[in-house]
Parts: C-alpha cells; structure tokens; sequence
C-alpha cells in the first residue's frame, strides 16, 4: 500500500488569494500529494495579531476558497489553540491525527533558511519532509552559500548545478535526503505577484479585486467589511 501524502500549508492568509491556490496546486502536482491541508496561523509569532482579522475571517474565507477542490482542506488546528502558533507544536498534532502519512511542510526558501531561529528545528526536521518554494530574492542557488546546511544532516552533498537549473525553470524538482529518514524537497514554482498586502491596499481604496482572489472570498470580504481601514477585527 502505497504511502500517503499530505502537503501542509501553514500562513496567515490574509486573505487567501490566487498566488495561494497555484503554489498548492503546483506543489500536489509536483509532489504526487494526495491532499493539500491550509493551516491559518492562530497567533503568529512574527506579527501583531492586532492587525490580522480574527481566526474565523480567515478561516472561513479559506473554506469558501478550497469549496469544490476535494484535494484541499481547510485545518483549523492552530485557530483553535491558544497561545503563539509554532510549527513544531502544529506538526506533533498533525503526526498523531494522521501517523501513517507522509507529512510535507510547505515553506519559502526565506524563511527556511532561517530555520535555526525557529522552536526545536532539529527535532521539527524528523517529524516531517520540507517542500522549499523559491522566492524572488531567494533562489535556490542560496543554498549552496550558507554552508552545508548542518540542521538537515543531509545524506549526500548539494548539485549546484541542480540548483541553478531549479533557478532557470529548466528543472521543476530535485529531492535531497536528509539522515533524519526525510527529505528536502526543491521545486521549481513560478512566482505569481500577488500579496496580501498590495490586496489589503486595493480594498482600502476600493480598487478591483479581478483575478487575484475567488469570487466567494471577495464577496465574502465586501459583506463582512474585512479590510478596511476604521474596522475594529
């Protein structure tokens, strides 16, 4: 029986938008992954929660967003739970409600290779594969620049030509083990410029909306009047 796979994707989502479903959709293709969970951050430990919409908003934006795609699911895991939202603590309840999977934590090369500065890294590294998502300042070239990556303990060494053939989209993937029994796994995604902050500033101003988020989650924002300046969330 083959293994499941279960791609995590961890965000504020604020809002969910387009660039989120194409880098889920992209990753599950790339990855074989038989379902994609979207974890909003409860209280995220970088950002002033006083600025983020509350738990609800966002999570039912996001159930409004994933409606009709079966492999997508919204988690409310982190909603739910009280206190600084970290992804060690997210993941040890993940591994219990589904032990027999293979869980992929979804990240952007800027934050992964920060990854020293987050909560018990080295035992996060056993618990779960990592799939890494270039940014535009971040290729994956980096990796060969800040040493040999000692929190992996990666099995073998790193083919900087792999990763230059990642950066120029002549190559969508290349696994490295790790002697965790997990992988790092590079996939080459085009970037889509969308943000939640340039989306935030268009609402504001009453600006369109077209083609950057689903028509539910616009319509949802617009009746529940998220986003604009003087609402109290």
């Amino acid at each position: 029986m083959n293994e499941k796979k279960i791609c995590l994707f961890g965000g504020t989502f604020n809002p969910v938008h387009n660039g989120h479903l194409y880098i889920a959709r992209s990753v599950a293709a790339l990855l074989d992954a038989d379902l994609v969970l979207f974890i909003p951050s409860g209280m995220p430990p970088h950002k002033d929660a006083a600025t983020i919409p509350s738990g609800k908003h966002r999570l039912a934006m996001l159930r409004l967003a994933l409606s009709g795609s079966p492999q997508f699911k919204a988690c409310d895991i982190e909603i739910k739970r009280s206190g600084p939202s970290f992804t060690i603590d997210t993941i040890d309840l993940l591994r219990q409600d589904y032990p027999d999977a293979r869980l992929i934590f979804i990240v952007g090369m800027d934050a992964f290779i920060q990854l020293n500065t987050w909560k018990e890294p080295e035992r996060l590294l056993t618990l779960c594969d990592f799939a890494l998502i270039s940014r535009l300042d971040y290729p994956f070239s980096l990796l060969s620049e800040i040493g040999a990556l000692p929190l992996t303990r990666l099995s073998s060494s790193i083919d900087t030509d792999k990763l230059k053939a990642l950066d120029q989209g002549k190559r969508s993937t290349y696994s490295l083990p790790m002697r965790t029994r997990n992988s790092l796994h590079l996939l080459s995604v085009p970037h889509i410029a969308i943000s939640g902050t340039t989306i935030r500033q268009r609402i504001a101003s009453g600006e369109s909306l077209r083609n950057v988020l689903p028509h539910s989650v616009e319509s949802y924002i617009i009746e529940n009047e998220i986003y604009l300046e003087e609402k109290n969330y």
